[in-house]
Formats: C-alpha cells, sequence, structure tokens
C-alpha cells in the first residue's frame, strides 16, 4: 500500500511537470509531451547501482524493449565515463524524456532493495523528481 501511494506521488509530480496534463504511464500522448525531456544528474555509481537494481527485476515480455531502452539511457553515459577514466563521483547528467523517465520509475518500484539501499534509492528518484519539476 505504501509503494503504491509513493509511486502515485512520483507520477503526480511528472503530472504537474506537464502543465497539468493527465496521463496514465502507458497511455497515447501528444508529440509535444513526448518530447520533452528532464535532464537529472547523478553520480556514475549511483547509475551503477540503479542498473544493477534493473538486472533483479521481474518483467513480463512485453516489456523488455522498454527495459532496455531505458537502461541504455543509463549505461552509455556510464561506459563513455569509465573510457574518460571519469571518478565514480562524478556527476552524469542524462536527458530522458518524460515517457522514459516515468518507465525507468515504474521498473523500480519493482525493485527488491535492503535497508543499506534505501537512502541511494531515494535520492536517485529524488533527483527525477526535482528534474521534473523544478520550481519546487
Amino acid at each position: 500500500m505504501k509503494s503504491a501511494i509513493s509511486f502515485s506521488l512520483i507520477v503526480l509530480c511528472l503530472c504537474v511537470f506537464h502543465s497539468g496534463t493527465s496521463f496514465t504511464l502507458y497511455a497515447q500522448q501528444p508529440q509535444q509531451q513526448q518530447q520533452q525531456t528532464i535532464k537529472p544528474s547523478f553520480p556514475v555509481s549511483e547509475v551503477i547501482f540503479i542498473v544493477q537494481l534493473l538486472d533483479k527485476i521481474e518483467l513480463k515480455g512485453s516489456e523488455v524493449d522498454a527495459l532496455l531502452e531505458v537502461k541504455s539511457l543509463l549505461i552509455n553515459p556510464v561506459v563513455n565515463a569509465q573510457k574518460e577514466k571519469k571518478p565514480i563521483t562524478e556527476l552524469l547528467t542524462i536527458d530522458f524524456k518524460v515517457q522514459q523517465a516515468q518507465v525507468l520509475l515504474s521498473f523500480l518500484q519493482r525493485a527488491t532493495l535492503n535497508g543499506a539501499d534505501a537512502e541511494r534509492y531515494k535520492r536517485f528518484i529524488d533527483t527525477i523528481l526535482i528534474a521534473a519539476n523544478p520550481k519546487k
């Protein structure tokens, strides 16, 4: 119940970013809304942590393409940072279309965490929400 409420708040915050237009995660959106982007920045280590969480979630066959798309958005900047020998504390700015960020958040809701990872997880989610609604 608590995670359902948290997820609803995440979706609500992302909806505010769309000037009050309501939609669901999988609903067809107008072209302009699909093109809006957010640009959160995360340390390299946090992106690696999230990719590892995504590797452990259960999903349906119909969700494979969406997961691979979201993972590639995360993995490519990490690979580039490693090639450039950037430290794991270096911030990476990742461009997400709003819909991609929503899909990422919905997949992360399925992740199983231990208590030690809770703060890292929350920090990642909060960074996305702040990028989606910078006025707050």
